[in-house]
């Protein structure tokens, strides 16, 4: 029996929004599916593919309903498996461990945490299980049922085999684990790095870009935790030349039957790593790793756009060269913890768009307050609009209302306007009012200027004031309902699809809120608070949707789903939605 079902293991439950059903039904590249059985991650294959700009990585999946099987031919017990090609950015919600059906993980195996420290130099070795079938490191026998183990001992993976000084016992690092956790933070950084060519790389990454001193350029889809990757990428040769050429040889090897890359360190400081593993004899396999140390160095100055186009004096700076601010990031002295909740948000940006957004309604809400006061004196009644200020002064911060205003930067968009995506919307919205007979909910439809309203016609909320700051062009609009069920209170944002006719990814998201009143609050806080409406705002058009990472990230408190039709009469997508956060 493989170590998975042989063991009476005790189960987890841990947070895993994502879904690979549409995989699991599609062909697989070996063995059988069975819709109806549990299945448990093993092994990722070395081999490597690219489907557009996607790179694939073949992942095992081995069967806990019913093990095994009698081969026909033979008449011997096997292994019952099957193998599919998943995106490698997925890799860190697919461990060792983790169990599956239908195409979705609820639970994976509890198992034990261990940390290990090694250098590039020290206590590392690099030992592919093909070249070692009799006395390699990792047990593989006690990992993989008897009729599989000859095929597993021909594996070409470059394994991290760590053996630190003093102790028996060796810990075995599959490559593709090593890489997710040590090559930079935010997956969008791993995924350029395997999948441009290298002045692409660096024409993303901004790593020719000089500054007035010495410091990173944090693009607005990477997070403010690559910056010590990036910082290093720019400045040491050393790091160069290894992220180059294991970069330019993993784009190399999607061509090939039998790749040969391994994954070396990028610096030639210590490195400790904390990891979930089981323990196969005398070796320590690890399944997921939790935490890596980064190298040790001066603080560093990072660099990003800024979305206040003017000085500090108010003055308007030109418009034609892109303005930059700066902020130091101070190193990490413990341990960096990789959750499956990576956050791809560059905060810093974040923080500079929220000090924008109260600029911009503070000097709304002062145009509104003098066309209020011009009418009143002219005796006349006047439309009172929103007028676009000439210029943004950063040395304010509260405006002569008092109050920040940045509801004035969100508009209506009347149900009668006609937006791209927008009838998914429509279906989401006949979705959410039948909640109302069928869960006994509360259901309504909000904007910040309007407040809540039970009737059909709904008004969305333009985030065109978001876009351009950001540069981004999705989303240009937003549903926002409230739904109170089962004496809880949630909040649903919608968004048209990119695509209609593609039917693509998820366009919806439901939060569910510690304290309501916070959540809708436009007050100085906005960017401390963790559940604020228009920081999520901000945060969508950011990472430019909704996506599975950015879910994980809120610690339970959000879901997502799709705009799809399902083989159900009954579906309801918002109950979809809302379902899996009464359930947690």
């Amino acid at each position: 029996m493989s170590y998975f079902n042989g063991n009476n293991l005790e189960k987890a439950r841990w947070r895993c929004s994502l879904n690979l059903e549409r995989y699991f039904e599609g062909k697989t590249l070996f063995g059988f599916y069975n819709n109806e059985h549990e299945y448990v991650v093993t092994w990722y294959e070395n081999r490597l593919s690219l489907d557009k700009s996607k790179t694939l990585v073949e992942v095992t999946f081995i069967n806990l309903t019913n093990p095994t099987y009698i081969n026909r031919q033979t008449g011997k017990k096997c292994q019952s498996f099957f193998r599919i090609a998943l995106p490698i950015n997925y890799l860190h919600k697919v461990p060792f461990g983790s169990i599956w059906k239908n195409g979705k993980s609820e639970y994976k195996f509890k198992l034990k945490e261990f940390k290990v420290t090694f250098s590039k130099s020290k206590g590392l070795t690099y030992k592919p299980l093909w070249t070692d079938k009799v006395s390699h490191p990792f047990e593989a026998d006690k990992y993989v049922h008897s009729s599989y183990l000859n095929g597993f001992k021909r594996d070409g993976n470059q394994l991290l085999v760590i053996k630190p000084e003093g102790e028996d016992k060796s810990y075995i690092v599959h490559p593709l684990h090593f890489f997710m956790a040590h090559y930079g933070y935010s997956n969008e950084l791993k995924r350029i790095l395997i999948t441009d060519n290298w002045s692409k790389v660096e024409q993303k990454l901004h790593l020719n870009e000089s500054f007035e001193e010495k410091g990173v350029f944090i693009p607005n889809n990477l997070s403010t935790k690559d910056a010590v990757f990036l910082y290093h990428l720019k400045y040491d040769a050393y790091t160069k030349k290894v992220v180059k050429d294991i970069a330019t040889k993993i784009i190399f090897s999607k061509s090939q039957k039998s790749p040969k890359y391994l994954i070396p360190c990028w610096h030639d400081q210590s490195i400790t790593l904390s990891f979930y593993g089981i323990k196969l004899g005398n070796s320590v396999l690890c399944c997921q790793i939790t935490g890596i140390s980064q190298p040790r160095g001066e603080p560093i100055n990072l660099y990003y756009h800024s979305v206040i186009k003017t000085n500090k004096n108010g003055e308007e700076l030109d418009g034609n060269k892109p303005q930059y601010r700066m902020r130091k990031y101070e190193r990490e002295h413990d341990l960096e913890k990789l959750d499956i909740s990576l956050d791809n948000v560059n905060n810093l940006v974040t923080a500079d768009v929220i000090e924008y957004l109260k600029l911009l309604g503070e000097q709304r809400e002062i145009n509104r307050i003098q066309l209020t006061q011009e009418s009143l004196k002219n005796g006349k009644v006047n439309p009172l609009k929103y007028d676009e200020p000439v210029n943004y002064s950063t040395g304010e911060k509260q405006g002569k209302t008092g109050l920040t205003g940045i509801a004035n930067c969100f508009y209506d968009i009347s149900n009668t306007d006609e937006i791209e995506g927008k009838s998914r919307l429509e279906e989401v919205w006949e979705h959410a009012k039948r909640l109302r007979y069928e869960q006994n909910a509360n259901v309504y439809w909000y904007t910040p200027k309007q407040g809540f309203h039970e009737s059909d016609n709904f008004t969305l909320v333009s985030l065109e004031n978001l876009l351009e700051p950001l540069k981004k062009f999705y989303p240009s609009a937003a549903l926002i309902l409230r739904v109170d069920v089962q004496r809880r209170t949630f909040f649903v944002l919608s968004f048209p699809e990119k695509d209609e006719k593609e039917n693509s990814g998820f366009s919806s998201m439901v939060y569910k809120p510690q304290n309501v009143q916070h959540f809708l609050s436009e007050d100085g806080n906005v960017y401390n608070q963790d559940g604020n409406l228009f920081k999520l705002f901000i945060e969508v058009v950011s990472s430019g949707g909704v996506s599975s990472d950015y879910v994980d990230s809120k610690d339970g408190k959000m879901s997502s789903f799709r705009h799809r039709e399902a083989r159900k009469t009954n579906n309801n997508w918002v109950w979809n939605g809302i379902k899996k956060l009464v359930e947690t």
